[in-house]
């Protein structure tokens, strides 16, 4: 799996994007659609998305981003019309989900992220990863403090931390964020590789995406969205998924660590 890096790519995403809004609907009416979401989905692409959707809509989309358990909440109190969670989480509010309304969005990568500057090792098989990890002085993740999903320790932060509990991690030099994620330990020079959501590796000028933790691992996320029930404008919420959804939005996704062509639905 290819991961680009740059701005450039991000922004030529951007413009591929952009180009569906060039028949935007003239006098369209003002409304808005209130979309809930984690930070892996919105850093993923739905910042890039968002744009384009209201400058081909004319709707006014505002985003309500926030840990799993909010968008959770969003989903089972209908104050949002549409939300993005991971498969598994939004099993857990099915009942609060309008039938027929979920969609996949696509598989989210954990990855390893070096400084920008750094040789850029390979770890495309399960071994190499290993070895990488083994080389640096210190490796850092996000802090795992309590019951995993629980507060202290969200779903990501368990994935990630966990990670180094296996057996064949023994030896890895590794330390958890003090405060924030592994990424952003890494851009504060807290250590000279990280373990982070790979769009949210990319907010940081300062580091550079090595590649996905190998698939082996299961550190990923499985992405879905789909129309609460009790949505104040469900027509809405599913013209928004309908359209962050569509092959044309492909290339956003996937240049932020999202393969919409993996994942559970």
């Amino acid at each position: 799996m290819q991961i680009f890096n740059t701005a450039r790519s991000t922004m030529a995403g951007f413009a591929a994007i952009m180009a569906l809004a060039a028949t935007a609907p003239a006098g369209a009416q003002p409304r808005e659609v209130i979309v809930g979401t984690p930070g892996f989905t919105n850093n993923g692409g739905l910042d890039i998305i968002t744009k384009a959707f209201e400058a081909e809509t004319g709707i006014k989309v505002t985003v309500k981003s926030g840990g799993m358990d909010d968008v959770k909440k969003m989903a089972a109190d209908g104050s949002a019309d549409a939300v993005f969670l991971p498969a598994d989480e939004m099993d857990q509010v099915k009942a609060a989900i309008k039938t027929g309304t979920r969609k996949r969005v696509g598989r989210s990568y954990q990855g390893l992220a070096v400084m920008k500057g750094a040789k850029v090792p390979d770890i495309s098989t399960k071994e190499k990863f290993i070895a990488v990890l083994k080389s640096a002085n210190r490796v850092m993740h996000s802090r795992c403090n309590g019951t995993p999903g629980g507060a202290g320790c969200s779903k990501t932060s368990h994935m990630l931390s966990s990670l180094f509990d296996l057996p064949e991690m023994a030896g890895v030099k590794h330390a958890p964020s003090p405060y924030g994620e592994g990424g952003d330990a890494l851009a504060r020079g807290e250590g000279d590789m990280a373990v982070q959501n790979i769009s949210q590796i990319m907010k940081w000028d300062n580091l550079v995406v090595v590649g996905p933790i190998p698939e082996e691992y299961g550190r990923y996320l499985d992405g879905v969205a789909a129309v609460p029930s009790k949505a104040a404008h469900p027509d809405l919420g599913q013209q928004f998924i309908t359209y962050a959804t569509q092959p044309g939005t492909f290339p956003i996704w996937y240049s932020r660590g999202i393969d919409p062509r993996k994942g559970a639905q």
